[in-house]
């Protein structure tokens, strides 16, 4: 399942960080551990690239991000400053609930990382539809960028602490330019649009991993499948 949500506070977007992103409880059988471990992030996006942001996500880099500023020069990012300015959109990605149970209740580590490579692949598809607003003559337009700056966080439970693999892809609003050549706020309506065909991308690249392990499985109408 794909999902969407927009974050426009900014001491709720640091607040999320702290407490959320990087602090789960991971799962082990039946039991749980007494303290919650540390979750890392990844970066990801050719936008992510071109600020040279690689490997881990720092809380600093992340912060900076969500008060749009560049983490390289310290210089503010895109231009256009507003008081609802959205700081980034969250983007869930999870399998079916039969899968994480596998996954986590069962220990096999391959169907944690077929998660992930079919999180990537869902969101390099979805990349394709960023885009950025131009302005000219009185009049706005929609101009493909086909680049984002994205920190990736995968999660092993629920709030509920049942076992639930997601990736929390957090997309900041900010995307290059390459016309004008400049960083400008993202306009996410043709990804929005695009997000069912993501994650259709996503149960397709998982299925296919999860029939080389040797698993089988039953489609549902509504198009996801059970183990």
């Amino acid at each position: 399942m794909l999902t969407a949500k927009a974050q426009y506070k900014l001491a709720n977007a640091e607040k999320y960080f702290k407490e959320h992103l990087t602090v789960g409880d991971h799962y082990a059988g039946s039991d749980y551990y007494s303290e919650r471990k540390q979750v890392t992030g990844q970066w990801f996006g050719h936008g992510a690239a071109k600020l040279r942001l690689r490997g881990d996500v720092s809380l600093d880099d992340f912060v900076k991000l969500c008060r749009n500023i560049n983490p390289k020069t310290g210089e503010l990012l895109t231009q256009r400053k507003r008081i609802n300015r959205r700081v980034f959109y969250d983007f869930t990605l999870s399998p079916p609930k039969s899968v994480s149970i596998v996954a986590l209740v069962a220990g096999d580590k391959r169907i944690e990382r077929a998660h992930e490579r079919a999180t990537i692949s869902a969101l390099n598809e979805l990349e394709k539809f960023a885009a950025a607003r131009v302005r000219k003559n009185f009049a706005s337009s929609y101009r493909n960028t086909g680049n984002v700056v994205s920190a990736v966080f995968r999660h092993d439970t629920s709030r509920a602490l049942d076992p639930h693999l997601h990736c929390h892809c957090l997309i900041f609003n900010a995307t290059y330019d390459p016309v004008e050549r400049q960083w400008k706020a993202l306009e996410t309506y043709e990804m929005l649009h695009a997000a069912k065909y993501a994650e259709n991308v996503y149960y397709h690249e998982l299925a296919q991993e999860l029939r080389r392990l040797g698993y089988e499985f039953e489609n549902n109408r509504r198009g996801d499948f059970e183990v």
